[in-house]
């Protein structure tokens, strides 16, 4: 669907624009005269402005809609990430990671909004998930394209004002192209719309009474689940994303050339956990009403899996073994990329934004915490990552416990019969 193909490309250009600062760390880092644990603030600044404005995001989303709200943030985003390029120390280059993170925070949220407007309830996981593909698409193709400018230019500054230029044009044709609703958009036909409303949500189902409010969210398991599950999630993959171009330079000796590659490499392999979670997802949903027992076995094998490989890491002294191990665990890291149907499945349609920005609550704090943790890790250890990486084992499994809390089987939170006094 074409729509799901511009936003795809949006997010896209958003993780290229975040990946861009760890690709281009260790030049900047020499430049600025960076210690290990400031680089840790540097590439944990970005998640602190866009934890804060999750909620604003959300709320902004319901009030006024996935179109405008996204189509503005892109172009204020684009100027940001532009902006960076002509930073002239670390505090300056904070800045526009601050101002970044604000503006990229309604993204995902109108994501899920977008999927729980545009998809029925049986195609929502592959939605979710080709979606969220963009994510490491954007970062495996960040790694090539950043360090081809790098190389081409003789600097990492054009990286930055080449992909925020480009980003600002994305946002613009977003605007013009996308509507909230397929009720809206000139293109849908009558049986499109039937088929896009031929199937309910588990939320959906009960419909009737008052939208739950924040306590009822608050004395949810399944909320709880749902977002510790998506803060060790997040840790992980933020986690990876910051520090492994570093880790492979500084630890593994690879040059310029192999770190695009090597990179494009790891990340790369999230792709097709995003994709192969989503069919699956979708394929065995479909066959049973028991959704408990399909999304526990996938996310288990999301959660074991990442595991198993970060804590093959410290053992590693071969560059090719940890590009191997480093791609398995974003494989299986990646899985998670179906958290972003959950909303749309298991909230009331109206409280699907907020929900959305809930959850992504935890991502940025997962996002924020884990480039600071793993540098003081680095720096304590010596330049050794074997700290930094035993810590993200420890985030895996508080993902792989959290999802094991979520019931798939019914609503977040239940709604209320009558307004109470």
């Amino acid at each position: 669907m074409k729509i799901f193909g511009v936003l795809w490309i949006l997010v896209l250009l958003n993780f290229i624009d975040r990946a861009a600062l760890s690709i281009a760390m260790p030049l900047i880092s020499e430049e600025f005269e960076l210690t290990p644990a400031v680089q840790g603030w540097l590439l944990g600044s970005f998640f602190w402005t866009y934890l804060l404005f999750q909620i604003p995001g959300g709320w902004l989303l319901d009030r006024f809609g996935a179109r405008k709200v996204v189509g503005w943030a892109g172009a204020v985003w684009g100027g940001f990430q532009l902006l960076g390029g002509l930073a002239t120390s670390g505090i300056f280059l904070g800045a526009t990671r601050l101002g970044l993170g604000a503006t990229e925070a309604p993204v995902f949220p109108a994501a899920a909004k977008l999927n729980s407007r545009w998809l029925p309830s049986k195609e929502r996981a592959r939605g979710a998930t080709f979606i969220d593909a963009a994510t490491p698409a954007g970062s495996a193709l960040g790694g090539i394209i950043v360090t081809a400018l790098i190389g081409f230019t003789g600097g990492w500054r054009m990286a930055f004002i080449l992909t925020g230029a480009l980003t600002i044009l994305v946002a613009v044709a977003y605007y013009f192209y996308l509507r909230d609703t397929p009720e809206e958009h000139p293109g849908v036909n009558e049986a499109e719309l039937a088929h896009i409303r031929s199937d309910v949500d588990v939320a959906d189902k009960a419909l009737g009474g008052v939208l739950p409010r924040l306590a009822d969210y608050a004395r949810s398991s399944s909320f709880w689940g749902l977002w510790l599950g998506r803060l060790g999630w997040a840790t992980v993959w933020w986690g990876i994303i910051s520090w492994t171009p570093s880790y492979l330079s500084s630890a593994m000796g690879f040059d310029l050339a192999g770190l695009g590659w090597g990179t494009f490499a790891v990340y790369g392999m999230g792709v097709f956990g995003q994709l192969i979670a989503g069919w699956a997802t979708d394929k065995f949903r479909a066959r049973t009403t028991n959704y408990n027992g399909v999304m526990k076995t996938i996310l288990a094998i999301s959660g074991l899996g990442t595991v198993a490989s970060i804590l093959t890491l410290p053992f590693i002294d071969n560059g090719y073994l940890a590009l191997v191990s480093l791609g398995l665990a974003v494989f299986f890291v990646q899985f998670g990329g179906v958290y972003w149907a959950f909303p749309a499945w298991l909230a009331p349609k109206p409280q699907v934004g907020k929900v959305g920005s809930v959850m992504n609550i935890a991502s940025s704090a997962g996002g924020g915490l884990a480039p600071v943790i793993m540098g003081y890790a680095i720096l304590a250890g010596g330049g050794s990552y074997t700290g930094a990486f035993v810590f993200l084992a420890a985030a895996a499994a508080l993902y792989l416990l959290g999802s094991m809390t979520i019931n798939f089987n019914r609503p977040l939170a239940r709604m209320r019969q009558t307004v109470e006094a």
